[in-house]
């Protein structure tokens, strides 16, 4: 089943190619990368996130050859995300004899492996009818997912709340599932609590661009009220996590996105004053279980 998003960054021999997502769904569009600072634009225009943002940092380090720059430059760009985890990865790999590029497809090979072990494991504690919420993008995972579910003998439906103010689950989510065939119902973000009281929604699954050791997550802005929701009324909250650290995630900087993206919608240059926080924190306490990608 061909899905965009479940791969949308790819390196073919010294160029990057970049699925454009602020045009989804309305264009399949790739910019072509070349440089370092050509990946810096890309993922400080948001023209992807989640696991493209990982694959692009991986592409470029083969690309320029150059991982603790490469590293340093996304982090300056996007500091809520773990770059310095995945240079770790990289540098690990290269030091078992591995040509920078062959210990980049290696990992990313490796890793869309472990993603579709991740989402059986979670098939498995999910209810025989999942109505499963979900916020941001989790670029493919929730269609494999829903194939995980379809092996074992379950149903499921996805509640895809459209996640302002960049709408990545009304514009990326939503379109993927539909793409799929697969059954979805979009929402709106303030929707979620009468959803949960009405018993529309059995579970809820989310992403985690961080965690810690703890179990402590940081994920798209509205993670945490949905778990803080989910708790209330005693509904399963699980987080997809990977290469989780010791660390006090209160600590850890949260990227403040421009006023402009919170105001997409106005054709002009001086926007009002907003706060943009573009993650929040979750603690573990709020949180049911945690799938979790390792080494």
């Amino acid at each position: 089943m061909y899905n965009p998003l479940a791969f949308p960054v790819r390196m073919e021999n010294n160029t990057i190619y970049v699925l454009d997502e602020t045009q989804l769904p309305f264009k399949e569009a790739y910019i072509t990368v070349k440089s370092l600072d050509e990946a810096l634009e890309v993922l400080g225009k948001m023209k992807t996130r989640a696991f493209g943002q990982v694959l692009l940092f991986f592409y470029t380090c083969a690309l320029v050859r150059e991982i603790d720059k490469t590293a340093m430059a996304f982090k300056k760009i996007r500091p809520t995300f773990d770059f310095f985890r995945l240079a770790e990865i990289l540098k690990k790999a290269c030091g078992q004899n591995l040509d920078i590029k062959q210990a980049v497809n290696g990992f990313v090979q490796g890793f869309e492996e472990k993603r579709k072990k991740r989402v059986k494991k979670l098939a498995k504690l999910l209810p025989a009818e999942a109505r499963i919420l979900t916020i941001c993008n989790l670029n493919g995972e929730l269609v494999y997912l829903y194939s995980a579910l379809k092996e074992i003998g379950k149903e499921a439906i996805f509640f895809v709340s459209e996640t302002r103010p960049y709408l990545q689950g009304t514009r990326l989510t939503f379109w993927e599932l539909n793409k799929a065939h697969i059954p979805a119902k979009l929402i709106c973000d303030n929707q979620a609590a009468i959803l949960m009281k009405d018993g529309q929604i059995n579970c809820v699954i989310t992403g985690a661009d961080r965690s810690n050791k703890k179990g402590d997550i940081i994920n798209k802005i509205g993670t945490y009220a949905l778990a803080r929701l989910a708790h209330y009324f005693k509904i399963p909250f699980y987080a997809l996590t990977q290469y989780p650290r010791e660390i006090d995630i209160e600590n850890i900087e949260i990227e403040q996105r421009p006023e402009e993206e919170v105001f997409m919608w106005l054709k002009k240059r001086d926007f009002p004053e907003t706060i943009y926080p573009a993650f929040d924190i979750t603690p573990a306490k709020y949180i049911s279980g945690w799938i979790e990608i390792c080494d």
